[in-house]
């Protein structure tokens, strides 16, 4: 029988996206092989023609998705109009939506403390894609280097935290909303010192 050729292509693009939506929900432990192929739709023997074990899917995984859609935005030609992605970016991160869709969501907050528990390769990833999400964002802001890298550094970090935590609170309730709303208004003023909230950096040059 012949197969398309693009067929191990379009296998490895469907375990890389249900894998991702997968370790995003249940973590690196809570699923295994088998698990991981099923939700794809798949044998075990077609994740190992792809992957070589679990580590190798999370490796792919966080190069995939972090970042993203930030790092590969081909749209942005100008730097007002990266400035306008950056804003874009961290207002749909920094919702309620996004806390309480892991599958959907960043890798980040989801596989983080997975990843540093990986082998050397995926935590190369995790560091490689990281610094280029800071560097990213770094460029876009106003100011001289260092306090750029370190601004750059916060927003992730704040971002990153605040929805980690707003996970960890019970679904309904304020107390899901509010380290969410605290760190939108620091990364506001991270981004622009005149800015109380993101809604403001938006309106400005």
């Amino acid at each position: 029988m012949r197969y398309p050729a693009d067929q191990k292509a379009r296998a490895r693009d469907a375990l890389l996206s249900a894998g991702a939506r997968t370790l995003k929900t249940r973590g690196f432990n809570g699923v295994g092989v088998d698990g991981l192929a099923a939700a794809a739709g798949m044998t075990s023997g077609a994740f190992y023609s792809n992957f070589p074990n679990k580590e190798a899917l999370l490796e792919a995984v966080i190069d995939a998705g972090l970042g993203e859609p930030l790092l590969t935005d081909t749209n942005s030609t100008t730097r007002a109009q990266g400035r306008a992605r950056l804003i874009s970016f961290v207002t749909d991160y920094l919702s309620t939506d996004h806390s309480i869709d892991p599958a959907e969501g960043c890798v980040m907050p989801a596989l983080s403390a997975d990843v540093s528990r990986a082998e050397p390769r995926v935590k190369d990833a995790y560091q490689r894609k990281m610094t280029a999400l800071v560097d990213r964002i770094a460029e876009l802001l106003d100011g001289d280097e260092p306090d750029r890298q370190r601004r750059a550094w916060s927003i992730v970090a704040l971002m990153v935290g605040s929805i980690l935590i707003s996970r960890g609170m019970p679904e309904r309730g304020e107390s899901r909303i509010r380290p969410i709303e605290s760190a939108s208004s620091t990364v506001a003023t991270l981004i622009d010192p005149e800015a109380h909230d993101i809604d403001e950096v938006g309106r400005g040059p």
